[in-house]
């Protein structure tokens, strides 16, 4: 080894050089980890600047569910992860949604042979409740099939059909499906109850250790005109309880059944390749859920609910809805 003026001229220079491409290469290595991170916003489909975007548009929509009086419960996923949650497991009265519970039990029994689409059931003028609906004006004993009830209990929100479908599933199968709904009540029942004709009922149903015990006796009161019970909140007690992650829990059960595309309800199915909706209303109470999948096949959940002790702003809600489904990535 010489330490002479020439071998230590080539040492260094043969440093410089090793100095140089390990520079070049730490380089290399940030320009593929910017791409890297480039490709899987692209392969995504996401561009560059839309993430901040969308959580500045998914805060938003938030506070302006926060800001409508009363209690609201607001969840939006996308195939099945969470973008949008607002009180998303707080258990809210629902009105007619409760109908999904209804039908997704139906069709439970459906597939593990207990019914039939084309079995039929007569129509029992016991069953027999208040609109919204038609088939209270039909013909005591008339026949109908599963499939003719299930379609009228979602697409015109009909309360005699879902209380038919309910005798049908059984009330302890529903109130086993949804714990919380204990005795799961029919519509007539629940119309009944919060009927101001028939506060002795209702007080004796609060008080009582055993409701279902109480059951009979509601059928033997009266039912009240339905201008009675669509003008204020009565009875806010006297409902369906369910969060909006459990109606999009159900509404993914039964999104891909034709009579669910019958009435798409406040939303444009010409935008998605299939929707599926739900609402429900009564004073005091609003619902919306819909299952919605797009043309390139994400499928999206959108359930928004809104109590108050005073009547809604209904258009108010709705129009929230809606731009919550434009703020949806198509």
């Amino acid at each position: 080894m010489s330490f002479g003026s020439v071998p230590f001229a080539r040492s260094h220079n043969q440093c410089q050089q090793n100095h140089e491409r390990h520079y070049q290469t730490i380089e290399m290595k940030k320009r593929l980890l910017l791409l890297a991170v480039v490709m899987y916003w692209v392969c995504i489909g996401i561009p560059l600047g839309t993430a901040m975007a969308q959580d500045q548009l998914e805060s938003k929509l938030v506070d302006r569910y926060q800001a409508l009086p009363g209690e609201v419960s607001v969840v939006v996923l996308r195939d099945k992860m969470t973008l949008v949650e607002l009180n998303a497991e707080q258990p809210l009265a629902i009105a007619s949604a409760f109908k999904l519970q209804v039908l997704a039990e139906l069709q439970h029994q459906i597939e593990a042979g207990q019914h039939a689409w084309d079995e039929v059931v007569t129509l029992n003028p016991e069953a027999k409740s208040i609109p919204s609906g038609i088939l209270q004006d039909w013909p005591d004993q008339a026949p109908l099939t599963l499939q003719t009830l299930a379609s009228l209990m979602i697409s015109v929100s009909d309360n005699t059909a879902a209380d038919v479908l309910i005798q049908v599933v059984g009330r302890e199968s529903l109130a086993t499906a949804s714990p919380r709904n204990q005795p799961f009540l029919t519509t007539q029942e629940v119309f009944t109850l919060k009927s101001p004709e028939n506060e002795d009922v209702l007080a004796a149903y609060r008080q009582s250790s055993s409701p279902q015990d109480l059951l009979p006796t509601i059928h033997k009161a009266p039912l009240p005109p339905v201008e009675l019970v669509d003008s204020q909140p009565l009875a806010p007690d006297i409902e369906w309880f369910f969060t909006t992650r459990e109606l999009c829990q159900l509404i993914a059960q039964v999104a891909d059944l034709p009579l669910m595309q019958i009435n798409t309800g406040v939303i444009n199915s010409d935008n998605w390749q299939q929707v599926a909706f739900k609402g429900g209303a009564e004073p005091g109470v609003l619902n919306l859920t819909a299952a919605l999948t797009n043309d390139a096949g994400t499928n999206y959940c959108v359930s928004a609910t809104w109590n108050d002790q005073q009547p809604l702003e209904e258009y108010r809600f709705f129009n929230l809805f809606s731009d919550t489904l434009q703020s949806l990535d198509q």
